[in-house]
C-alpha cells in the first residue's frame, strides 16, 4: 500500500471511530483513575467498544507486528493511544522490554486472548509484565444493546451507532509472586466470567 493510502487509512479509520464514539450511551463503572499506572486486560473480542471508551487517554498497546497490524496502528495512534509492535510469537521480547519501559509513565492495554486465540484465554505475558512492572492488572468487560458481530474466531464485536455501551471496571489484581501464575489466570478468567454475567443481566433489565 502507498504512502497516500496508508494516510487516508489511518485518517478515515480514526475519523469513523470519532463518529462511532460520539453516538453511542456509555455507562461505566468503577473506571480506574487514567493517571495511575496498571495493565487493562481486554478480550480481543472487547477491544473495539472498550477502545473506543478510553480513547485519548494515551495508553500503551499492544499491536501485531503484521501487516494487518500496520492497518490497525494508524487510526489506533490518531485516537491518541501509543502502538507496541510486537506478538508472542514474532518480536514478542523486544515488545515486553518496551511495554516494561512505558509502563513507568503510561498505562498498558494488552489483550491476552490475541491476535489469534483461543478465545478468553490468557497468555503468560501479561501476568508477567505485571509482574515485572510491579502494577496491577485491571480486567474490563464489555455489553452493548445492539452490536455486529463477526464470523471470526472471537466473534469480534462491532457497536451499532447510537447504542448502549456498558463498560465495568474490575477490582486491581497484583501480582506478587513469579509462581502460580497458572491459578491466577483461571481466576482472572472467572473474575472476567462473572462481571460479563453482571453485565448481561444489566442489559436484560433494559429491555
Amino acid at each position: 500500500m502507498s504512502k497516500l493510502l496508508f494516510w487516508l487509512e489511518r485518517k478515515l479509520g480514526a475519523l469513523f471511530l470519532r463518529l462511532l464514539k460520539a453516538s453511542i450511551r456509555f455507562e461505566v463503572v468503577n473506571e480506574f483513575p487514567a493517571g495511575e499506572p496498571c495493565i487493562y486486560m481486554i478480550w480481543h473480542r472487547n477491544l473495539l467498544p472498550i477502545g473506543l471508551q478510553r480513547a485519548g487517554v494515551p495508553i500503551a498497546v499492544l499491536i501485531s507486528s503484521s501487516k494487518d497490524g500496520e492497518l490497525i496502528a494508524g487510526p489506533v495512534s490518531e485516537l491518541g493511544y501509543i502502538p507496541v509492535r510486537g506478538s508472542s510469537t514474532r518480536q514478542g521480547t523486544e515488545a515486553t522490554r518496551e511495554l516494561l519501559r512505558i509502563s513507568k509513565t503510561h498505562q498498558i492495554g494488552i489483550t491476552p486472548d490475541g491476535p489469534k486465540g483461543p478465545p478468553k484465554s490468557i497468555s503468560p505475558g501479561v501476568l508477567t509484565i505485571a509482574y515485572l512492572a510491579k502494577i496491577p492488572i485491571i480486567p474490563i468487560q464489555a455489553e452493548l444493546s445492539r452490536e455486529w458481530v463477526f464470523n471470526s474466531w472471537d466473534k469480534f464485536r462491532v457497536p451499532k451507532p447510537f447504542c448502549r455501551a456498558w463498560i465495568k471496571y474490575g477490582d486491581p489484581v497484583w501480582i506478587t509472586t513469579k509462581d502460580g501464575h497458572d491459578l491466577i489466570a483461571s481466576q482472572l478468567r472467572d473474575t472476567m466470567d462473572s462481571m460479563e454475567l453482571e453485565l448481561k443481566a444489566k442489559l436484560n433489565r433494559q429491555k
